[in-house]
């Protein structure tokens, strides 16, 4: 601007001197003063695009990076409606609160207390080891703590990030160290436009692996899904290759309705056992398909997801957790185990209910398994007459055996019953630490 108010007042200076110069001259000053306007108004031209290129980069940047929730699923939409409703119901809470009170119908108590046992469910409660929820990764981008022979990027489905695969490969989560022996992986799956006709070479499958590997394994074992929607999603096939003992297996379970939305899928390793759930239903249970070492790390393998068809496979909200050795896998040891968990009143074979818990638990593995048979031994501390714990221990034993049996129907000739009272103590009983880990209940496979 200031150089084409230059140019202006330039020219009227010529105007007023023009006359006075001499002919020569007034033609070169002329050539001069067109020049200098032609590059002046060119410069403006220039200036002015690239502001408006800037403005329109900077639009797109923020349209990119803080954009809308690309996709939607069926649950958010859900939960989104529960809470509007939940609104809209709070101005008559308290007289519904008052009806309530005066009502004679009975009421269901619901919890979502974790420490209670689920039949069939998995409830992850161990140490948290690895999360990726994709928060510091740009959308658009694939994200930095994955590796991937195929492609990806991140997008975003209700209110959180994704990994929309694409193609056909694999996807491994860089993990700081290889997992334990015993940790449960938890993640949700998005689905959307699946067809039956259009996408029924679609597939979606988890990998456990022995190296941190981005390309076919030599040797792992895998659960496989077939993404066919109304119609082929009827099955799951559960492989192991490059082990000494091959599997290769198809598991009935109807999951076409948990298609184009979200799925979440809890995976369970405890030592060769495998165990994956998906939602609240456990539907693979195989004792030894992480057999060698298998199960290290996690692959993820996608096969031809067509982005040209609008499909989307997407990976969310990663968690592993450490989890403990679980209770079959202790039951099927030589030595079997004992524990301290299971608690009676004071001289008596009646149990607390603090024990309920884990009798529980123990129910579920032996109501799972019914080759699985076991011995209950119990033992006392060193208090009292020796006869009478002999008798006491005895007792308890049958106690646990009945609750067993009441509760779960487990068959009286898969339960045996022992009592050894003090005879077999694991310390000198000397002080009231001792004594109670000495007041055990043990249990071994028959």
């Amino acid at each position: 601007m200031k150089t084409l108010k230059s140019s202006i007042i330039l020219f009227l200076f010529f105007l007023i001197t023009l006359p006075s110069l001499p002919l020569a001259a007034q033609s070169k000053f002329i050539k001069d003063l067109k020049k200098t306007a032609e590059e002046s108004a060119k410069r403006t031209v220039e200036r002015k695009v690239e502001e408006k290129t800037t403005q329109v980069t900077d639009e797109a940047f923020e349209t990119v990076m803080e954009a809308p929730n690309i996709f939607k699923s069926k649950k958010g939409q859900k939960k989104k409606a529960d809470e509007s409703e939940e609104r809209g119901s709070n101005s008559s809470s308290s007289k519904k609160s008052k009806e309530a009170s005066s009502s004679n119908s009975t009421s269901t108590i619901e919890t979502d207390d974790p420490a209670l046992s689920i039949a069939g469910q998995f409830i992850p409660n161990g140490q948290v080891m690895y999360t990726d929820y994709f928060e510091r990764d740009a959308l658009g981008d694939f994200p930095a703590k994955w590796e991937t022979n195929t492609g990806g990027e991140i997008i975003t489905i209700d209110d959180f990030k994704a990994l929309r695969t694409s193609g056909t490969g694999y996807y491994l989560p860089v993990l700081p160290k290889e997992l334990p022996e015993n940790y449960a992986v938890e993640f949700d799956l998005f689905t959307y436009n699946l067809e039956y006709k259009t996408t029924t070479s679609v597939r979606f499958a988890i990998h456990m692996i022995d190296q941190p590997l981005y390309t076919k394994a030599k040797k792992g074992a895998s659960m496989e899904f077939n993404l066919w929607y109304d119609g082929g999603s009827k099955r799951i096939t559960v492989e192991s290759y490059g082990t000494a003992n091959k599997l290769n297996n198809t598991i009935p379970y109807e999951y076409t309705n948990q298609l184009n939305d979200l799925i979440h899928f809890t995976l369970v390793k405890n030592g060769k056992r495998v165990r994956l759930f998906m939602e609240d239903e456990k539907v693979v249970d195989i004792p030894s398909l992480a057999a060698e070492d298998l199960g290290k790390y996690i692959q993820f393998y996608v096969r031809e997801v067509d982005l040209q068809k609008d499909l989307v496979v997407a990976i969310a909200n990663l968690k592993i957790t450490e989890e403990g050795e679980d209770l079959r896998s202790k039951l099927l040891k030589a030595e079997g185990f004992s524990t301290t968990a299971i608690l009676f009143q004071t001289a008596s074979d009646q149990l607390q209910p603090s024990s309920f818990e884990f009798l529980d638990q123990l129910g579920e593995v032996l109501k799972d398994d019914e080759f699985l048979r076991i011995q209950i031994i119990g033992h006392t501390d060193s208090d009292g007459d020796e006869s009478s714990n002999q008798i006491l221990s005895e007792k308890r034993a049958i106690a646990v055996a009945d609750y067993l049996k009441e509760k779960f129907g487990i068959a009286e000739n898969r339960l045996q019953t022992q009592g050894k009272g003090e005879a077999e103590p694991l310390n000198s009983n000397s002080t009231s630490a001792e004594k109670a880990a000495n007041r055990r209940v043990e249990f071994k496979k028959f």
